[in-house]
């Protein structure tokens, strides 16, 4: 069974920094997390970068099935609308999935 990465790559407007990265810690991830078959959530502020990304989050689940479920979720949805209703106005992200191939 090969464990995904969702990793969520975003920017955000410097006055409402401080309400995304506490609405992020404490709602977001946990919200995820919910999801049976999530493993892990994680978040990143860049040091060095080639795109103007600042913040980085890494989601980890424990399958393929269980990564493509999710992206078939209400939850999946919910989450998106959730963000785009908080700082879609102040933010980009993108989005990446990668499978494991070692070990």
């Amino acid at each position: 069974m090969a464990i995904v990465l969702l990793t969520v790559k975003a920017t955000i407007r410097a006055d409402r920094e401080d309400d995304f990265n506490r609405w992020y810690n404490t709602e977001h991830c946990a919200q995820l997390l919910r999801f049976q078959g999530a493993v892990s959530a994680r978040r990143y502020k860049t040091l060095l970068s080639e795109d103007e990304h600042q913040y980085m989050a890494v989601y980890e689940f424990d399958s393929e099935a269980t990564f493509a479920r999710f992206q078939e979720s209400q939850e999946f949805k919910d989450l998106l609308a959730e963000y785009d209703a908080q700082f879609g106005e102040v933010s980009t992200r993108i989005r990446e999935a990668y499978v494991q191939v070692y070990p």
